[in-house]
């Protein structure tokens, strides 16, 4: 189909429509603002919409929760380019007041329906599987999702495990999943979300190594030799959200940390020292080089060798392998046992390197600017330059993941705010602290 844009934030609504028990109501004429969410640490995405009711509504149709909403949108006239096709259940109506003698506003809150019906649900279940079918059967038995929708990425987990889901609905009961489930690897960076394909159950590494969609560049608007499609890749604003917390990154974990676990069955106590580097390199990443400064503290000591920047203590089961009366007796068990130390640290490590280096950027409206897609970003230097010299920031550049991005659609304006992540970066070496810095604060008494 064709592509033909006249303006880069343009837009057409082909539907929008409540669904309710006295039939289905075109609301595109009276809203004012409209607005979709998702997230990479989101299981749904969910949205609101802003109402100048002139008509009625609410009190005819007092928004009980049974009511759906009916979404489709297209960038331009018989195109599916770009274009978002959904339904919503609405839960909440808020902010109601009058707006005048005969009328009022108000704002309707909306999610997808498994998020709902998964609130009515609790499952006490063990499994003996892989974490990833698990998750399928959650989906399919429990929220009734058909196979054929689950059009995101579903990747393979590691090991049959004997899992026992603790009385949780069956989103959290995913969520619980992926925060245990390792890769080929045994890095812990399952990730669950609904984005614009749909669910996805995938790692974080397969997630970052995807071809980026959009090159993003930070241009002047309006210029003669632009059109609005090229305009589609330009940036309108952009904001560092956060580049480097070393504190943050020290409390957390990243650089160095300890998990001490205690087998409560063979009375085996063991520590496992983590780096950063055993974390980063059982991962794949979008960049060469890592978020990583070498720093060397006061006494000498690497910060990935600093142990003692956090300590996790909790039970561990590989421990087990060793025994022999686990041998004999039951040894279908040994190769089900799920290791704490696999993920209890790594995985925290891992999410907090992510949003070590974030980037907030507003885009002109685009569906496909969504969770868990990558992006190529050139952001430009803000200092003064020498005639030729590149504009470009290399700290900043490089590719990134969209964590989350909310949709804005107005009276006359699609945007698009995206929250951008990356665990490497463009920069060609890793920084290094000078052994000068630590004598200078030392000695400056």
């Amino acid at each position: 189909m064709t592509f033909n844009i006249k303006k880069s934030t343009q837009f057409k609504i082909n539907e929008l429509v409540i669904v309710s028990k006295a039939g289905n109501i075109d609301i595109s004429g009276i809203f004012e603002e409209i607005s979709f969410y998702d997230s990479l640490f989101s299981p749904v995405r969910s949205g609101k919409i802003l109402i100048k009711d002139s008509i009625g509504l609410s009190g005819k149709l007092l928004f009980d929760g049974s009511e759906a909403l009916l979404v489709e949108i297209v960038k331009s006239e018989n195109s599916d380019i770009a274009s978002f096709r959904k339904s919503y259940r609405i839960y909440k109506q808020s902010k109601r007041k009058n707006s005048g003698l005969n009328s009022e506003s108000y704002l309707l809150h909306f999610v997808s329906d498994e998020f709902i019906f998964s609130k009515q649900q609790k499952i006490n279940q063990s499994y003996d599987s892989t974490y990833s079918k698990v998750v399928e059967k959650l989906l399919t038995n429990y929220l009734q999702v058909p196979r054929s929708a689950l059009t995101g990425i579903f990747e393979p987990t590691y090991g049959i495990r004997n899992i026992v889901i603790p009385n949780l609905s069956p989103l959290n009961a995913i969520e619980w999943c992926a925060k245990r489930a390792v890769d080929q690897n045994q890095a812990p960076n399952f990730l669950f979300f609904e984005n614009y394909s749909g669910y996805n159950f995938a790692t974080l590494s397969t997630l970052l190594t995807q071809t980026d969609i959009l090159d993003i560049k930070f241009e002047p608007k309006n210029q003669s030799k632009t059109n609005s499609l090229n305009e589609m890749s330009s940036a309108r604003a952009f904001q560092v959200v956060q580049q480097n917390d070393t504190l943050k990154k020290i409390s957390e974990g990243v650089n160095a940390a300890q998990f001490v676990g205690f087998d409560p069955i063979t009375g085996i106590t063991a520590k496992k020292q983590i780096s950063f580097g055993d974390v980063f390199n059982s991962m794949k990443h979008g960049n060469d080089t890592p978020n990583f400064s070498s720093l060397v503290n006061r006494a000498g000591v690497d910060f990935q060798q600093a142990f003692g920047s956090k300590k996790v203590v909790g039970s561990f089961e590989a421990a087990q392998q060793l025994s022999e009366y686990i041998k004999q007796k039951t040894p279908e068990i040994i190769s089900k046992l799920d290791n704490m130390e696999s993920y209890i640290i790594q995985r925290t490590s891992i999410i907090s390197n992510l949003m070590s280096k974030r980037l907030k950027i507003v885009m002109p409206g685009n569906f496909q600017l969504s969770s868990g897609f990558n992006v190529n970003v050139t952001a430009p230097s803000f200092s003064k330059k020498a005639v030729g010299e590149d504009n470009e920031d290399p700290s900043l550049s490089g590719k990134y993941i969209i964590t989350s991005s909310r949709q804005i659609i107005g009276y006359d304006k699609h945007e698009t705010i995206i929250e951008v992540a990356t665990t490497s970066t463009n920069n060609p070496f890793v920084p290094s602290s000078n052994p000068t810095q630590t004598r200078e604060i030392l000695t400056y008494v």
